[in-house]
């Protein structure tokens, strides 16, 4: 909009050309209206090179109205001024040309084209008053504008930094979700297989037979190989393309009695009451992978605390509970419910599971009840509830 203001007034200066005829002063004024013109478009990309253009536009004019015999008047381009002084103190790079602005702003107001008019002889006897409160007006002009665009800066920059940090907080929590999200898993990947590992070596050492030791070396190897595969899956989807973001690790909710066999396998005896095959499988079509996963990792959590807690026996219990799946999982305790709070490294760990595992149900609206109890004597009790769809559950079409 200024610069068409400006091309209007360095039009209307062109017609002094027709009217009065190519006098020099003439010719010059609407050089200098040009020049300021041309300069306005580059206020915002290049504020300096702008700036700079008008103030030594702004010079000439002076320079102008200072030697020319004829009376050009007062010309509307001075408001490029002020709006220079803005554009230098509000989008330059570097502050310095604000204030560089402002000391020749106020030169310039000082200096002005009412007060060469003034002291102009050729000019003079046209004014009967004093230029100093025109002068005034121009100062105050000039301070009110520089002060108004700092107050902008500032307020941008305050901005700026509040949007960075916000960024670099984003950033830091994502980093730290990645690393909860992989300890997580590297916890029931890896914690699952060594320890049915550790357990199966046990049982191996306290039986002491050739058989025993078979069997239980077996196990240890089938264990091993289990927990190196998952892990070799985990570094695969780390390394992944990070583009679509990873993919969900597999969560077959059909290999929840394999899981259950798993654990009998290393000698705990496990009272289950799981959902029918079709069930599982029409809650593969229906849930989503990680509502899938959190009933995987919740029910090898569950196994492996029992398997390491408990006295060789637990109980699972997975089944629709309204709109939400709830899985169970009970084991007594050898020692009483101070078992744990005895065993430092393994609460420990457990506590870490537990973490976890909360974690899991949070991230899908669930919750999470675990802790010794002995409401029916000693024993340890976990009770996961969260919400899942059942649409295509066989128990909807009966």
């Amino acid at each position: 909009m200024l610069t068409i203001l400006l091309a209007v007034v360095a039009l209307a200066d062109c017609t002094l050309l027709y009217t009065w005829g190519p006098h020099p002063a003439y010719v010059a004024n609407v050089l200098v209206a040009l020049t300021v013109t041309a300069a306005q478009p580059f206020r915002h990309r290049s504020p300096t090179v702008s700036g700079v253009v008008v103030y030594l536009a702004m010079v000439a004019y002076v320079a102008l109205l200072r030697i020319t015999p004829v009376n050009l008047g007062l010309s509307p381009i001075i408001v490029a001024v002020p709006t220079a002084l803005h554009a230098l103190t509000r989008w330059a790079a570097d502050r310095r040309w604000g204030v560089a602005g402002l000391l020749a702003a106020l030169v310039g107001a000082v200096i002005n084209p009412q007060t060469v008019y003034a002291v102009n002889p050729h000019t003079a006897d046209m004014f009967n008053y004093p230029p100093f409160g025109f002068a005034l007006a121009c100062v105050l002009v000039v301070t009110v504008t520089y002060l108004w665009a700092l107050s902008r800066r500032a307020g941008a920059e305050s901005m700026d930094r509040t949007v960075a940090a916000a960024s670099r907080l984003a950033a830091a929590q994502a980093v730290s979700a990645e690393r909860l999200a992989v300890a997580r898993e590297l916890h029931d990947l890896v914690g699952h297989g060594l320890t049915v590992v550790k357990v199966q070596a046990d049982t191996g050492l306290a039986l002491g037979t050739p058989e025993a030791a078979r069997d239980s070396l077996t196990a240890v190897r089938d264990a091993s190989a289990a927990a190196l595969a998952s892990t070799r899956e985990l570094v695969a989807l780390l390394r992944s393309s990070t583009t679509q973001g990873p993919p969900a690790p597999v969560a077959d909710l059909t290999a929840l009695p394999e899981l259950v066999a798993q654990a009998r396998a290393t000698g705990v005896e496990v009272e289950a009451a799981l959902p029918t095959a079709a069930e599982l499988a029409a809650w593969n079509d229906s849930w989503t992978a990680l509502q899938r996963l959190t009933l995987i990792r919740v029910v090898t959590e569950g196994l492996t605390n029992a398997a390491r807690h408990g006295d060789g026996t637990a109980r699972i219990t997975i089944a629709r509970h309204d709109d939400s799946c709830r899985v169970r999982i009970t084991n007594p305790l050898p020692g009483g419910v101070s078992t744990l709070a005895a065993d430092g490294d393994n609460g420990r760990e457990h506590g870490y599971g537990l973490t976890g595992m909360a974690e899991r149900l949070r991230l899908v609206e669930g919750r999470l009840e675990a802790g010794p109890s002995e409401d029916a004597g000693a024993y340890f009790l976990l009770d996961a509830v969260f919400p899942a769809d059942f649409r295509h559950d066989p128990e909807e079409h009966r």
